[in-house]
């Protein structure tokens, strides 16, 4: 199955010699954030826009994806670290909010073998694990 991802042009040439690194940033969220690369299910879902990205076309297993909504983690995230109004700066606003936002981001993630069109808000893919530089490539645009 193709996904796509975004990075920062100046890592490119990085990924494409070592791959994509899964990462567990935000883990203390939950533990389907351990051990993945983020990615979208097309190129148009991006929700970080900026000149200085680039988008690739990642082939991945499906069994090794979940599909859950990033609007929820992002809520879960501003509630625990301070939204725009804090300037993010770790200042927590309602930890309850928070956790209840991590709850549902958990009860609504679901397989990618098993997501349709339409059944979560700015759906993010979840790949458990390591891509392999020769799963990558370059998206263009057709």
């Amino acid at each position: 199955m193709i996904v796509y991802h975004y990075t920062d042009k100046s890592n490119l040439d990085n990924i494409m010699k070592s791959g994509l690194k899964a990462t567990s940033r935000y883990e203390s969220f939950t533990e389907l954030r351990k051990n993945v690369v983020f990615c979208w299910l097309s190129p148009s879902d991006n929700k970080i826009f900026s000149d200085d990205t680039i988008c690739l076309e990642v082939t991945v297993d499906e069994k090794d994806c979940m599909v859950a909504s990033m609007d929820y983690i992002s809520f879960a995230m501003m509630y625990k670290y301070g939204g725009a109004e804090h300037g993010g700066m770790n200042i927590p606003i309602n930890e309850t909010a928070s956790d209840l936002f991590v709850k549902l981001y958990e009860a609504t993630a679901i397989p990618l073998s098993r997501y349709e069109d339409g059944n979560l808000f700015s759906p993010e893919v979840l790949v458990k694990g390591n891509i392999l530089p020769k799963n990558i490539r370059v998206y263009v645009n057709k």
